[in-house]
């Protein structure tokens, strides 16, 4: 057993210990320095930063639903591709963007991005909208206004094509002699001539188009020029009669000598002078020429004393001038011409190569283009319908005369172009574009396409 010394030695011994421990440093001479708390204060302020940034990333990239959600607004679910209108609280599932539109008021379409388990909890309504209207709609800044071209490739029928660069430019003095089954017609400016059914050959040789043989087009390419008078042969009622104090017959042409040879003017029953433009001229000589001959050559003061008439001898509307023909390997085109105040369709020829399009009269479309157009009639007929055509080319039709339709659609009135309804003929038809049938529960098409 330890004795009292053997204890009190041992607890002197512990003691130094200690002490040395405490005082003599770290194994080398090395001091042994304290950690410092401020590194696991950053480390914390740090980790809290990250879970916050974190929170905030997820909010972005899985937003919820904004206050205002509940009216006028297109929800899609970006995880499912579901899109919804929002009406009173209610979630309507919608076929298609153009419905959407139609169905909120203009100025205020927006389009909220969430996902599906977000909208779960949302009362669910029926499924609305237009089937087969467009999912979507060409920008404003896309749309096609002029130079519309009507095509008529060698062997085929016609192509219509839609391009910011147009394919096609009207072409001033050549005409175009074509037919439409058993009819005649020649093809100049913005108007088409019908051709004497009896005289074709003689007609189209007097119009300058006598080596070209005529071409065979679709009704719907000659509507879009304006009917003008038919050419045939200028026959003067009561030619031959003598005119009272001169030595001129009723239906003579003349040609006051010094004046240029052009200047034509034939003898009216009335006893006045109408001015015969050189295509009237030949005509002339097909008809009541035929009898009494050329133009005759007399002294201006022959016929000083006569007036000259108001309206020139002839179609009021002929050209005035005998034809040009198109030259071998020329595409001949329709083409729009909206510069006017009225629509206007003129003869072309195509500048570039036409689009490439698989189905005979199909309607090539620049990609992402599209037009508004108000159709309508020509003439006195003024009533219009307002279509929108997009980039597929399907003319979707906007009825009525309130612009609040055409306006929830993202278009103003500066947008519309105005054209003749001969041009819509062109586009395959759509369904119409209104609010009320965009309200409507989706139908889908029956299986026999009823």
């Amino acid at each position: 057993m330890a004795t009292k010394k053997d204890l009190i030695e041992a607890q002197t011994f512990s003691r130094r210990r200690l002490l040395t421990a405490f005082t003599g440093g770290a194994p080398g001479g090395k001091e042994l320095e304290p950690s410092k708390p401020l590194i696991a204060v950053i480390t914390g302020i740090v980790l809290s930063v990250m879970l916050v940034l974190g929170g905030v990333f997820y909010g972005l990239i899985r937003p919820g639903l904004p206050n205002d959600w509940q009216n006028n607004r297109l929800i899609v679910a970006g995880d499912t591709g579901a899109r919804f209108v929002s009406i009173e609280g209610v979630l309507y599932p919608v076929v298609n963007t153009a419905s959407a539109r139609l169905l909120i008021p203009a100025g205020q379409f927006e389009v909220i991005t969430t996902d599906r388990g977000t909208l779960s909890g949302i009362e669910i309504g029926r499924s609305i909208g237009i089937v087969g209207a467009p999912d979507e709609l060409p920008e404003p800044s896309a749309l096609i206004h002029d130079a519309w071209a009507a095509c008529l490739p060698e062997g085929r029928t016609s192509v219509v094509a839609l391009s910011s660069n147009p394919v096609a430019a009207p072409a001033a003095g050549v005409g175009l002699a074509v037919t439409r089954g058993d009819e005649a017609f020649v093809v100049a400016g913005d108007r088409r001539y019908a051709v004497d059914d009896e005289q074709v050959s003689a007609v189209l040789r007097a119009a300058g188009l006598g080596t070209v043989g005529e071409r065979e087009v679709e009704g719907r390419w000659l509507e879009l020029y304006t009917e003008g008078e038919p050419l045939a042969p200028l026959v003067i009622d009561g030619a031959g009669a003598p005119v009272t104090g001169t030595s001129l017959r009723v239906g003579e042409a003349v040609h006051a000598a010094g004046s240029p040879e052009a200047d034509r003017y034939l003898v009216t029953a009335a006893g006045e002078l109408a001015p015969l433009s050189p295509l009237a001229y030949q005509l002339y000589l097909l008809g009541t020429g035929a009898e009494l001959g050329e133009a005759r050559e007399i002294s201006p003061a022959e016929i000083a004393g006569l007036t000259t008439a108001s309206a020139r001898a002839g179609g009021a509307d002929w050209p005035t001038d005998v034809l040009g023909e198109l030259s071998a390997g020329d595409i001949p085109c329709a083409v729009l011409d909206t510069s006017g105040e009225a629509p206007t369709t003129r003869l072309g020829m195509a500048e570039r190569e036409l689009p490439d399009v698989s189905a005979a009269g199909a309607v090539a479309m620049q990609r992402g283009a599209g037009a508004v157009v108000a159709a309508g009639g020509s003439g006195t007929d003024r009533a219009t319908t307002t279509f929108v055509i997009d980039a597929t080319g399907t003319a979707f039709p906007v009825p009525g005369s309130d612009p609040e339709p055409l306006q929830r659609l993202g278009y103003g009135e500066d947008d519309v172009t105005p054209v003749t309804n001969a041009w819509i003929a062109f586009f395959p038809t759509g369904p119409a574009l209104s609010p009320a049938a965009a309200a409507d529960t989706a139908e889908p098409a029956s299986a026999d396409g009823g």
